[in-house]
């Protein structure tokens, strides 16, 4: 249930929104600020959800009824989510929110919410229309929840309208585990909670051919580059490079995940039973200078930042490592 994930990874969130269920005391606006990845629409939703609930546990949301339901799927009447994740929320938008709200409401309740997810990704003109519905909110039976990733990007009028209510940024550990209970691979799941700070994107990143095509080239590096490197260095040049839209963004993961390994093997941390675990170990039975190569690497990935032949890099970056094995 969400609400045990909200007591594991964001007690802060759930002591505050616990006082104010258990006091009834609510703010007419929320700013739910944190990282990208952190639970703040699930939370969100899952407040609106504790509200209206009419089987609650301990003032929280069963989170299995029928309304419970509809508010998690945003089919409940008086629910109203503007997205701002993958286009700007617009001032007609914002208009036609207040409009709705002015209206009696649907749901047996009487209570209304809106979410805006990603706030800041509003316009200018839309920013302005919510700080008016902000100054006369309808009535005390209306709740506004913002969403922001970055706070700095809001006006601060409507920050200072708003109880802000912030989540911590997750630990790789929770997202791991979320995504080994959405079925993803192991080893995926540990390099990409490692990587990538957004279980959405994690998932979107595995299925990348950049992605996968950088996890069989670190699998060749790892078991290679203390053995016969240079067969490595063109095995790479001749069966990965080729693509000059991708071959970039192929390094660049190659290093992230490369970095990685060579992380565990200073921590020994890794207790992954697939190639990469068992590499890890047996390079860290090896006593190489590991702090040089992490920052061979290091150095290779700031280079490929910025505008160097990727090709030259590569046989830089091997002939480094070289040196120092």
């Amino acid at each position: 249930m969400l609400r045990d994930k909200i007591i594991k990874t964001q007690p802060i969130v759930y002591k505050t929104l616990n006082n104010a269920i258990q006091s009834k005391k609510f703010a007419h606006a929320y700013l739910f600020t944190g990282p990208k990845g952190t639970p703040k629409k699930e939370a969100a939703l899952w407040f609106a959800q504790s509200l209206v609930c009419e089987h609650k546990v301990d003032g929280f949301a069963c989170e299995e009824c029928d309304t419970c339901r509809r508010i998690h799927e945003e089919n409940y009447a008086d629910l109203i989510v503007l997205d701002g994740t993958k286009s700007s929320i617009k001032k007609e938008s914002i208009l036609q929110l207040q409009e709705q709200f002015s209206k009696t409401a649907l749901e047996k309740s009487g209570k209304k919410f809106y979410i805006l997810d990603t706030a800041e990704n509003a316009t200018t003109e839309a920013l302005n229309s919510l700080l008016k519905f902000l100054e006369e909110p309808n009535g005390q039976d209306t709740q506004a929840i913002l969403i922001v990733d970055s706070i700095d990007r809001l006006l601060p009028t409507i920050i200072s309208r708003c109880q802000i209510i912030p989540f911590k940024p997750l630990k790789s550990e929770n997202y791991y585990d979320e995504a080994i209970q959405d079925g993803m691979d192991i080893l995926d799941s540990y390099i990409l909670s490692n990587l990538v700070k957004d279980i959405d994107l994690m998932k979107q990143t595995q299925e990348t051919e950049e992605y996968q095509t950088a996890l069989v080239a670190v699998e060749r590096f790892v078991t290679q580059f203390d053995r016969d490197i240079d067969r490595f260095l063109v095995w790479f040049e001749t069966e990965i490079l080729g693509n000059k839209d991708k071959d970039k963004e192929i390094y660049k993961m190659f290093l992230d995940i490369c970095l990685l390994f060579f992380r565990d093997v200073v921590s020994l941390k890794s207790e992954q039973s697939s190639w990469f675990g068992k590499e890890v170990k047996r390079v860290a039975e090896k006593k190489y200078a590991i702090d040089r190569i992490l920052l061979i690497l290091l150095e290779s990935k700031d280079k490929c930042n910025r505008a160097y032949n990727l090709q030259l890099l590569i046989e830089q970056m091997i002939y480094q490592i070289k040196e120092v094995l």
